[in-house]
């Protein structure tokens, strides 16, 4: 009967059992596909042995024929190679299969490059986008824009952000109103009070003692510091920062 020796395989160490008649020939493994050459380093149990003297001996009966072995059967079509070019292995640690190594699994390659955001990984819309609406980062600053939930602004956010600069609008539209129209009254104001003279100007018109024009100046110098400063913080307020504040969900 031919010899039979133990082999183990290289990748999975299954342990096969290889004929002598299969020596010099290459075998492929049952469990994991492996390809083995069967020589002598791959089979260390079979060692070369020193010749022994030939010795002559009388004739004797034919011997029997050794039995043909059975060749062993083909890998299992889950042992084989993927025929999908693009089917990549990967090791499942997580298999429930009780198995000497982690059982592969198989990634199929989407075929074509798509453009992923480099920090979240999910695609980006539209691909030549420089900033991912998913996470902010953006690609060309390599920087992540820093996020936050904030409560929408109700009507008394409103109301009390605008609420203020309406009322400095309308304290500075008050207070040109009021130079306006002590401009055009002042003199008439003046009229028959202490301050009128008895007699006339060289001009034929009515003489003061204090001229309308000093009260007119005295006024536009106490009202036009309070004027700029109040139509400068309604237009802040009511036009260019017109939102109110964020306020940040806890």
């Amino acid at each position: 009967m031919a010899t039979v020796f133990e082999l183990p395989c290289p990748n999975c160490d299954t342990v096969l059992k290889v004929p002598e008649t299969a020596f010099g020939k290459k075998i492929q493994c049952k469990r994991c596909g492996e390809i083995i050459t069967v020589n002598e380093s791959t089979i260390p149990s079979r060692k070369k042995s020193p010749a022994k003297p030939v010795t002559v001996s009388k004739p004797q009966a034919p011997a029997k024929k050794p039995q043909a072995v059975a060749p062993p059967p083909p890998p299992t079509p889950s042992a084989a190679a993927p025929a999908n070019p693009g089917y990549k292995k990967f090791l499942d640690d997580d298999s429930e299969e009780d198995t000497a190594k982690p059982t592969p699994l198989g990634v199929i390659d989407e075929g074509q490059d798509i453009p992923r955001c480099p920090f979240c990984a999910k695609e980006l819309e539209p691909p030549t986008a420089i900033v991912c609406i998913h996470c902010g980062f953006n690609n060309l600053t390599r920087t992540r824009a820093d996020s936050k939930k904030v409560w929408a602004p109700d009507l008394s956010d409103w109301i009390h952000h605008l609420g203020p600069g309406i009322l400095a609008l309308l304290l500075a539209i008050g207070l040109i109103v009021l130079n306006v129209i002590c401009f055009l009254n002042m003199r008439d104001w003046m009229t028959d009070t202490f301050l009128q003279k008895d007699e006339k100007g060289a001009d034929g018109e009515i003489a003061f003692y204090i001229k309308p024009g000093a009260f007119i100046t005295f006024i536009l110098a106490a009202t036009i510091l309070p004027l700029l400063k109040a139509a400068q913080f309604g237009i802040k307020r009511c036009f260019i920062h017109y939102r109110p504040e964020e306020k940040v969900k806890v």
